[in-house]
C-alpha cells in the first residue's frame, strides 16, 4: 500500500525564491516560482536512484554495515548503520535498479527517529557481498 501526499518540488521553490529576491525578471525563474506541487510516494522506490553513490565504510558485524549515502536529489548520511534482513515488500534494489521479492535478503537503514530520508530504501544483500569481498 502507498500513501501518497502532495509537495511543491523544493527545489524549484528555491530557485524561483532566489530569482524574485535578486529582482530578476527572467521567465525561468517565474516558471519556478510557480512551479507545480507533484506526487510524491512513500512506498518503496521503483527504480536505481539516479546519481547515488554508495561507499562501504565499516563492517560492523556479520548483518551490519557502515555506508556513506549520497542520493543529490534526497539526501546524504556519511555514517549511516544499514543492517541484513528480509524484505517485508517487493520492491527495487537502489543500486542497480535489480527487482527484489518479498523474504529475499536486503541491507535496509536502521530505523531511527526522526525518521531518515532514505528509511524505504533497500539493497540487494549481493550488491554488497560483492562490494565487501573486493
Amino acid at each position: 500500500m502507498s500513501i501518497e501526499t502532495t509537495v511543491a518540488d523544493p527545489w524549484a521553490m528555491t530557485i524561483g525564491l532566489l530569482g524574485q529576491l535578486s529582482g530578476a525578471s527572467n521567465a525561468l525563474g517565474a516558471a519556478c516560482a510557480r512551479a507545480k506541487p507533484r506526487k510524491a510516494s512513500r512506498g518503496p522506490a521503483r527504480t536505481a536512484v539516479a546519481g547515488l553513490t554508495v561507499r562501504v565504510i565499516e563492517r560492523s558485524t556479520a548483518d551490519r554495515v557502515t555506508l556513506a549515502w549520497r542520493d543529490p536529489s534526497r539526501c546524504a548520511y556519511g555514517d549511516q548503520e544499514w543492517y541484513l534482513t528480509r524484505a517485508r515488500r517487493s520492491g527495487v534494489c537502489a543500486v542497480t535498479g535489480q527487482e527484489i521479492r518479498r523474504g529475499e535478503a536486503v541491507y535496509r537503514p536502521r530505523p531511527m527517529r526522526p525518521q531518515a530520508l532514505n528509511a524505504d530504501a533497500m539493497i540487494h544483500s549481493t550488491v554488497l557481498q560483492t562490494e565487501l569481498a573486493a
